[in-house]
């Protein structure tokens, strides 16, 4: 049942680990007019019909720096006007032109509209007049933004064509970023592919890769696969909740029980468990693995904090814990809260067997009255032999027949029951006995 249950978990968990990397990153590279002048003139023809690279005239220059710096200040609606006297003015040239489009697709990143900046920058492209490394990095950023607006199938068609441009073949960031559009394609085969030729690109993988890789393995249950990935990941970013929730998965699965509670102590160890499921999950299996008292260290501090929520369930979690550390005493609190909450008696039964722990008897005996009263007891024979008990502590012997006398309705339990009347009925006629040879002996005297 537990195998079935993280097998649930590492699938769910599967999806949380893929988190789309930021896909700008290259835009700012090229916001400045600077570099758009430096890449047009570092730009040179590969083949013969290629265009000559240009440069921005003085005025364009200009009115583009002047862009630049609005942006700079966050006044991005200020920043069109510039450009657009670029694009309607009748003495810039072409490349001019493009090159304003394209800054006005900056603008539009810096305001957060990615749609208007796709269409910005397929503007430029289309002009035709940009060179051919310019137009290559807007294409890399197009498949960026359309991966972002949730066009996955665009973005790829663009990664394609971005490749097949290269000369050469190019770093671990492409692959990572075509890894990241085929996983959300559901092409699971051709996203491992291309993030594992991402990470042999590199001297050390990048957690968002190792993350891409790891849902890919994760959904096709190649869980064999994704466990020392995993327990590298936990060593490289210890601080990554997420990694440590899918190692404990997988290992509950493979049956490694103490390697799971090793992962989940490491999570609380670091605070990563703060909700009250989480705290009362943890609680739970350091009282499985038989350390009551820091499941109920746990358990006491986030009820008094109200980390955890104050439940019946919670309650009596609680006083389990104390009762396997054998502290009886401190049972008693948590019970009583869970009694008061509960419609069954069972927390009162139980109550009552810390009190007769330590021999309150009194207490035992109204705490056994109170659970008999609320019913839904597991073992009611039991309680009323408890009764029974308490009360012959007490020396209220009738009462205490009458509670030995219902529990012996029951077959299991009728035994005791009769035996304990017997002894009372036993000590009775020794007290009579006892009384009338007294009142004999005075009546001698």
């Amino acid at each position: 049942m537990k195998q079935k249950q993280s097998a649930s978990l590492i699938l769910a968990l599967s999806v949380s680990l893929f988190v789309l990397a930021p896909a700008f990153g290259p835009l700012a590279q090229m916001s400045g007019s600077a570099a758009l002048a430096q890449e047009a003139k570092k730009e040179k023809p590969k083949k013969p019909k290629t265009r000559r690279s240009e440069v921005l005239g003085k005025t364009a220059f200009r009115l583009i720096e002047k862009a630049q710096e609005l942006m700079a200040e966050d006044k991005y609606d200020e920043a069109f006007a510039p450009l657009q006297q670029i694009i309607d003015g009748t003495k810039f040239k072409p490349y001019e032109k493009a090159v304003a489009f394209q800054t006005i697709g900056f603008v539009h990143a810096g305001k957060g509209d990615y749609p208007a900046t796709i269409s910005a920058f397929e503007r430029a492209i289309q002009t035709g007049d940009l060179p051919q490394g310019i137009v290559l990095s807007l294409t890399y950023n197009l498949a960026q933004l359309n991966l972002a607006d949730q066009k996955p199938k665009k973005a790829l068609v663009l990664m394609q064509q971005w490749f097949d441009a290269q000369d050469d073949e190019p770093g671990a960031d492409p692959f990572a970023l075509k890894a990241q559009i085929h996983i959300i394609l559901d092409e699971l085969r051709l996203a491992e592919q291309a993030i594992r030729k991402a990470i042999s690109k590199a001297e050390a993988p990048k957690q968002q890769w190792t993350r891409i890789l790891l849902s890919v393995l994760l959904q096709e249950e190649r869980y064999q696969e994704a466990r020392p990935i995993l327990e590298d990941a936990v060593e490289r970013w210890p601080g990554v909740k997420a990694f440590w929730q899918q190692l404990a998965a997988i290992y509950y699965d493979a049956g490694d029980e103490k390697l799971g509670f090793v992962a989940q102590r490491a999570m609380h160890i670091q605070g990563m468990l703060t909700s009250s499921e989480e705290l009362s999950s943890i609680a739970q299996l350091y009282l499985y693995h038989d350390v009551p008292i820091k499941a109920a260290e746990i358990l006491q501090t986030g009820l008094d904090n109200g980390a955890i929520k104050k439940t019946e369930k919670n309650y009596e979690l609680l006083a389990q814990s104390y009762m396997h550390a054998r502290e009886w005493g401190k049972s008693i609190a948590p019970l009583s809260r869970a009694a008061e909450m509960s419609d069954k008696g069972k927390f009162y039964a139980q109550l009552a067997q810390s009190y007769v722990q330590d021999e309150e008897w009194r207490k035992a005996e109204k705490a056994l009255v109170q659970a008999l009263k609320k019913g839904g007891l597991d073992n009611e024979p039991d309680s009323w032999l408890l009764l029974g008990i308490a009360r012959f502590r007490l020396e209220e012997f009738d009462d205490a027949i009458k509670a030995f006398r219902k529990a012996g309705d029951d077959d299991d339990v009728a035994k005791d029951a009769f035996r304990w009347i017997r002894s009372i009925e036993r000590r009775l006629a020794a007290k009579r006995r006892d009384a009338e040879q007294a009142k004999a002996a005075a009546g001698n005297g």
